[in-house]
């Protein structure tokens, strides 16, 4: 004879652990997910990194510190939420109902009331066994997220920085190779001159010098002319 008191009891107990268990794939889909776009920013803030990285690394100044620093605790914020979610993910052993050869030799000479009353009792064991697995991963799965955020908070912030860094030595260096084309355009068009250029030196000569070669020609010839002439 069914006893509805007891099957109700069961029914609760049934839909409860089924509700638990649920909450336990949900637990590991949105770990999933959140591991997910973990990946994906962390490959997207290296690659930025990797773009940006000689303006400011080594760091020499001020600027270039605060940067490195808040580049450092992103890059911390985004491994330690890995790992919470990776250890959300680790595989659980979840409780479940039995039902083998064992079960029904046992429970088969039982009336029904008498089953729906053990197993309520056995649903109420597995529900305690599944929360406290699922308490453990949505703890770290709560952790995953406040790093995640924290993470992303400081990637923006850094991000900034890197972007206004960046943008002041590339107006610094326009500035430069504009002044540098002034200069050279002055240095053209300009009609003083330039007093830093090392004059010539003088040079000394002897006026209506004859050279060695040409006066000794010239007495040769005188020679002969006297020779002709006896």
């Amino acid at each position: 004879m069914k006893n509805e008191k007891q099957e109700f009891l069961y029914n609760y107990g049934r839909a409860a652990f089924d509700d638990e268990l649920q909450r336990f794939r949900n637990i590991e889909d949105k770990a999933a997910k959140y591991l997910s776009l973990l990946s994906v920013g962390v490959v997207a803030y290296s690659v930025v990194l990797r773009f940006y990285s000689e303006e400011f690394f080594p760091p020499e100044t001020l600027f270039q510190w605060v940067i490195c620093i808040a580049v450092s605790i992103t890059y911390v914020a985004l491994f330690s939420s890995w790992s919470f979610l990776y250890r959300a993910l680790r595989f659980t052993e979840m409780p479940r109902l039995p039902f083998d050869q064992m079960f029904l030799d046992e429970y088969e000479p039982e009336s029904l009331p008498t089953i729906h009353f053990v197993l309520a009792k056995t649903c109420a064991e597995a529900l305690k066994y599944a929360m406290k697995g699922n308490s453990v991963k949505s703890t770290l799965l709560i952790k995953g997220y406040k790093d995640i955020a924290f993470a992303m908070w400081s990637l923006t912030l850094s991000v900034i920085l890197i972007m206004s860094y960046s943008s002041t030595i590339n107006k610094e260096k326009i500035m430069r190779e504009n002044e540098v084309k002034e200069k050279s355009k002055q240095e053209k068009t300009s009609t003083e001159p330039n007093r830093d250029v090392l004059q010539p030196k003088v040079r000394f000569v002897l006026d209506h010098a004859i050279p060695e070669i040409k006066q000794g020609r010239q007495q040769i010839n005188e020679s002969k002319d006297g020779d002709s002439k006896k």
